[in-house]
């Protein structure tokens, strides 16, 4: 018998997402369609959806009723298929299944990768290591970003793109101000930075971009003498925009903020960036219009103990992109 899934709220789900009593009859269900057997699973770590392992053999995603990502993270896993510069694992199955109460739950399977994610392995590598695997996330980036992302565009992409900037733009600095991270002294030039960024955007053609390239989604392996990434994961905050966007995660979470690392990176994906005096202010303006740019913001502030809201753009810059990784 199928289960009936009721999710009342947010706080309700994040309650339920990875109890695998939950949700074993839907993913029996699931299993039994795409023709697959397990004998254990167990949920996987740092998500939203309800993701289960099942026997470090395939990954199953149970998609959110929060938010509609199922539809472009499968159609753009379906295209990187091929794409060798860009490796993710396999698709194993897809579609919707109804519960017992009628609700459809969208889920998507793929084969389990058993590399090791870059944050559970960047205190034992080596610097010449760490690097190399920054300058081959910079070239798959810098794939990523080459697709033709009109073959992916439609309605769905754009009001997704554009409902996200504009409840950015509304909320970010007030909440960063809030936090005390922001003097109420930037918020004018701010706005203006912002302004400015979502007006270029929209004369600007956008890009397939990941969104959230931290370094639980990037997986490593051993490679003859050092390591290589075996795949990226977790394409569900992928959307068609600008490639700033991007850099947020790359920055505070791949690279913890090491010059080193951005520099190599930055110059495996386009080393003209090194010479643009715009990028260090489009990337805060991204910054602040990401997703999680508010939350990383804070993060950081905290674990930095948080000192004096910071007052100007030079000070804000040095955060997010400092003058060290252009030297």
């Amino acid at each position: 018998m199928l289960p009936s899934i009721r999710i009342e709220s947010w706080d309700h789900w994040t309650r339920v997402y990875n109890d695998a009593s939950v949700w074993r009859g839907l993913i029996d269900a699931i299993c039994a369609r795409e023709g697959i057997g397990y004998r254990q699973m167990h949920p996987a770590s740092a998500n939203t959806n309800a993701v289960f392992v099942l026997d470090r053999a395939f990954a199953l995603k149970i998609y959110s009723p929060f938010w509609d990502e199922f539809d472009f993270e499968r159609t753009l896993l379906d295209a990187l298929q091929s794409q060798a510069e860009v490796p993710t694992p396999e698709i194993a199955g897809h579609g919707h299944i109804a519960d017992a109460g009628g609700v459809s739950w969208a889920y998507l399977i793929t084969r389990y990768c058993p590399a090791r994610p870059y944050s559970e392995m960047r205190h034992e590598l080596a610097d010449e290591d760490a690097l190399s695997l920054a300058a081959q996330l910079g070239r798959m980036v810098c794939a990523l970003h080459m697709l033709d992302a009109s073959q992916y565009a439609n309605t769905a992409t754009e009001r997704a793109w554009t409902d996200l900037v504009a409840e950015r733009r509304r909320a970010a600095i007030d909440e960063l101000v809030q936090a005390g991270v922001l003097a109420t002294t930037i918020v004018s030039t701010l706005e203006s930075l912002l302004d400015q960024a979502i007006e270029t955007d929209r004369r600007e053609s956008r890009v397939v971009v990941h969104g959230d390239l931290g370094p639980d989604h990037v997986l490593c392996a051993p490679a003859g003498n050092g390591w290589e990434i075996e795949a990226l994961i977790d394409f569900g905050d992928a959307k068609i925009g600008q490639r700033e966007y991007e850099w947020m995660p790359l920055w505070l979470g791949f690279c913890k903020r090491d010059a080193s690392l951005a520099r190599e990176l930055l110059n495996a994906y386009d080393p003209d960036l090194i010479n643009n005096p715009d990028f260090p202010k489009r990337t805060i303006a991204w910054t602040l219009l990401h997703d999680f740019g508010s939350d990383a913001l804070k993060q950081l502030w905290h674990e930095r103990g948080q000192p004096a809201p910071i007052e100007s753009i030079g000070a804000l810059q040095e955060l997010l992109c400092p003058d060290s990784i252009f030297r």
